[in-house]
């Protein structure tokens, strides 16, 4: 006991608050988001966000959420990011409908894959050899996407396309919360126990140590953003798999809500050692919750979006208020 008590004394309680600082206001905001609205929506609608239906409709909604933002912390690990997410969902998803309906599922979802891995090394090239900071390869990705889907939808008479495979069993809620927590698991083991998971947080750590170490920057650019594209991939099945189809705008604010997920869980825009995967936890249950919250507040949606967009400016000038650095590589 004495010992115990001796610990407490000479635990440096400002170090420990000064290192986790982000994780302890993320975790702050998951808590008052879960505690606000647990309260407001029966006293304000009578409507409770913990009933059945409302589980389920949060985990439905999470799911996509939840498993880009996994995917995206390996490539926020190196200090970049890709505002091309959204397009390249509704465009494999497209593809996957389309293609399954023609050849097979397999073929589909080889064919997604194979595009994937490709925009993976597109990437990798651009931010290795080019020198450009990779947000300007994923602004290419995203036009280029942008305009492919539009292409998919030029007559008027298609708003969607239907998948002819049953996939209920993948819009399931049990389904859909054991995918979350494998793929969370997955994506953890990569990040701290491979190669390409530590040399992606040396690199946001600290660049040019990271190549003098030995880390390979384009192995590890490609291998980090595959695993992104593989996350990507099954975001998409996920997505077509709530209604069996696929609209021209169904992923479309994807792009700047998943970077909105991860700066509310704490991730550094920087990357780095301090990257976890507990971040895309923490900070897509919270945006979800807030979301739905406000939702069931009766809050109008444009409103929402003001307040969305107020966090969102305030948690980027907290997070990158560093001397010389104002954005990610």
């Amino acid at each position: 006991m004495s010992s115990l008590v001796e610990k407490i004394k000479t635990f440096d309680f400002k170090k420990y608050f000064k290192d986790h600082a982000y994780s302890l206001v993320a975790y702050t905001g998951l808590i008052l988001c879960v505690i606000v609205f647990s309260i407001l929506p029966p006293i304000i609608n009578g409507v409770s966000m913990w009933t059945s239906i409302g589980i389920r409709n949060t985990i439905q909604q999470a799911t996509v959420y939840m498993i880009l933002a996994l995917g995206a912390t390996m490539i926020y690990a190196m200090g970049c990011m890709d505002i091309s997410v959204g397009y390249q969902v509704a465009v494999f998803a497209t593809l996957f409908v389309i293609i399954s309906n023609a050849a097979g599922m397999i073929v589909g979802l080889l064919t997604i894959l194979v595009l994937g891995i490709i925009c993976a090394v597109f990437n990798a090239v651009v931010g290795t050899y080019i020198k450009l900071p990779t947000v300007m390869s994923s602004v290419v990705l995203m036009q280029l996407f942008r305009g492919i889907n539009q292409t998919f939808y030029t007559d008027a008479s298609i708003t969607s396309y239907v998948l002819d495979v049953d996939l209920s069993i993948v819009s399931s809620t049990w389904f859909r919360l054991i995918s979350m927590i494998i793929l969370a698991i997955i994506a953890c083991y990569i990040l701290n126990y491979t190669k390409v998971g530590k040399r992606s947080k040396a690199i946001g750590a600290n660049k040019v140590a990271a190549a003098q170490a030995g880390s390979k920057m384009l192995i590890t650019r490609i291998g980090a953003y595959s695993v992104f594209s593989v996350f990507l991939v099954i975001a998409s099945i996920f997505l077509i798999s709530r209604t069996n189809s696929i609209g021209e705008s169904y992923s479309a604010s994807f792009q700047m809500d998943v970077m909105m997920m991860l700066l509310m869980g704490g991730m550094p825009l920087s990357g780095g050692m301090k990257t976890k995967i507990s971040c895309a936890v923490c900070g897509c249950l919270t945006y979800v919750l807030l979301d739905r919250g406000l939702t069931l507040c009766s809050v109008d949606i444009s409103v929402i979006s003001i307040i969305k967009s107020i966090i969102f400016l305030a948690i980027v000038i907290v997070t990158c208020r560093k001397s010389g650095v104002t954005l990610p590589r």
